[in-house]
């Protein structure tokens, strides 16, 4: 019989808080009084204890008539696996994660998918991928032990190559390091103008704090008066 259900994802914010409260809304809806005798947690493999859930998860449950801003993530343990009937991950990744950290729980984990779907379709696919892994394996070893020597060819010119490409580096770096000794004077002189010519722009807000947008509209609204004089005077001519 499962009397306590553990869902698993990473941090325990979005998929498994979800899945946690439509599970318990569900089995309310179809067990009645009996649904009392069901646990449901929830578990992140990543998690950081005492996390809120996250706001587009708990705008999503508010659409279900479920509140959940009062979960707190937590972080997996063994003792809940331990003391779950049923663990259903959101991730395969994450259904490896559980069994290592308690490899006698095997038998009760599962992938959410896996579980609702059909355990032993979602078994044959992986068994197929893990004999088509081997074969594509053995196809790659076999045909290295054929073009292997070629293969080392490649690698060796690619890495004079490399060297070579290394040294010109190099050799344009201290090129235009010396072209840059020849101007150093005219560049000094450009950066001071360059330097008073700033006091004629407004600087570009984008990226930056909001207090970083005040100061620029600020800056535009004293300057603006004077556009607004220089307006007036000509409407008077």
């Amino acid at each position: 019989m499962i009397k306590q259900v553990l869902f698993v994802c990473t941090g325990n914010t979005c998929r498994s808080s979800m899945a946690e409260a439509l599970l318990r809304k569900m089995l309310n809806e179809d067990l009645a009084d009996r649904a009392a005798m069901i646990r449901v947690v929830s578990a992140g493999t990543g998690a950081i204890s005492g996390e809120k859930a996250a706001q587009n998860a708990i705008e999503v449950m508010a659409t279900e008539g479920i509140d959940i801003r009062s979960h707190r993530a937590r972080l997996l343990s063994v003792d809940l696996i331990n003391g779950a009937d049923l663990v259903l991950t959101m991730t395969l990744e994450q259904k490896k994660t559980v069994i290592n950290m308690l490899p006698s729980a095997k038998s009760k984990v599962y992938t959410l998918s896996e579980f609702a779907e059909g355990v032993k379709e979602i078994e044959a696919l992986l068994a197929k991928a893990e004999r088509i892994r081997g074969i594509l394996e053995e196809k790659r070893r076999k045909y290295l032990e054929k073009e292997g020597s070629k293969l080392e060819q490649l690698r060796m010119r690619n890495q004079d190559l490399s060297r070579q490409m290394r040294a010109l580096d190099e050799e344009l770096r201290q090129f235009e390091q010396k072209m840059d000794q020849e101007v150093i004077s005219e560049k000094r002189d450009l950066e001071a103008i360059q330097e008073q010519l700033t006091v004629l722009e407004i600087p570009d807000p984008y990226g930056q704090n909001i207090e970083m947008y005040k100061v620029c509209a600020n800056e535009i609204k004293k300057k603006l008066k004077s556009v607004v004089n220089r307006i007036k005077e000509s409407l008077e001519e």
